[in-house]
């Protein structure tokens, strides 16, 4: 019997967004000194949590506002596209499955295309699900004027193009890993792949890019400020990754599947 540990995780495109929100800051402030890594850089990732705000207003609209400059930047067909690349390299290393797509090459491809819809419309639904505590995480450590001015740098072409960068780059190693052991993902495995993207997305970045990225992070104490979210971030990130698939969500795949299945094996 074929199992398939990998369709636990699929809220791609929603944990993404708050990979985002960690990894502008501190490629920003990785800018400020340096030009295109050779190698990653030390984890720019705090692990000590701030204190926070006295007095937080998460349903202030500041804080929308950059949720919705943070989701401008994302191109939901590479997210779509990455995730799935991840997801056929872990399962071709299950032997049964291996062994089908060499019986009948292409089969993992038609897998993929089944799964897309799924992955899609889960992803919203983490998104929609996980949004509140995300904006409540943003409100503890910046003000409403701070949101709005990080906001900003999300919205600028190279906050873009950073992003653009780090997305392109994020291979799920760490979290695909701990879903192959059948593990929760933790915090740790989060930082981790965020720590790889950040490094391989700057060292993939034209140097005039980098260096206005730094300088931006240096007129803007806000876009650095958000760097004391991070652990709360990953907590809320690591939570994400392990939302599972709805009964109907998993049904639905697992129809796509069989009748991949039945197509390529007629009994």
């Amino acid at each position: 019997m074929i199992r398939f540990p990998a369709l636990r995780q699929s809220g791609r495109r929603a944990a993404m967004l708050s990979l985002l929100m960690l990894a502008a800051p501190f490629a920003a402030a990785q800018a400020q000194t340096q030009p295109p890594p050779m190698a990653p850089p030390p984890s720019p990732v705090a692990t000590v949590r701030a204190p926070t705000i006295a007095n937080p207003q998460p349903d202030h609209p500041a804080y929308d506002d950059l949720m919705r400059a943070i989701e401008s930047t994302v191109d939901n067909k590479v997210l779509i596209d990455n995730g799935l690349a991840a997801i056929k390299k872990m399962m071709a290393q299950d032997a049964s499955i291996a062994a089908a797509e060499a019986a009948s090459p292409g089969l993992l491809d038609e897998m993929m295309a089944g799964m897309r819809p799924v992955l899609e419309s889960q992803s919203l639904r983490v998104t929609a699900l996980y949004r509140p505590k995300m904006l409540a995480v943003m409100a503890d450590y910046l003000t409403p004027e701070e949101a709005t001015q990080v906001a900003g740098f999300y919205r600028s072409d190279v906050g873009r193009r950073m992003m653009g960068s780090v997305v392109a780059n994020y291979s799920f190693d760490k979290t695909l890993a701990t879903v192959a052991a059948e593990k929760d993902v933790s915090a740790a495995e989060v930082k981790s792949d965020i720590d790889n993207a950040v490094a391989a997305g700057m060292a993939a970045m034209d140097e005039k890019d980098l260096i206005e990225a730094g300088r931006q992070a240096l007129s803007n104490p806000a876009l650095l400020k958000m760097q004391r979210a991070n652990p709360a971030i990953q907590q809320v990130r690591a939570q994400m990754e392990n939302e599972p698939l709805t009964a109907e969500e998993e049904a639905t795949m697992a129809a796509a599947f069989e009748a991949v299945f039945k197509r390529r094996f007629p009994e």
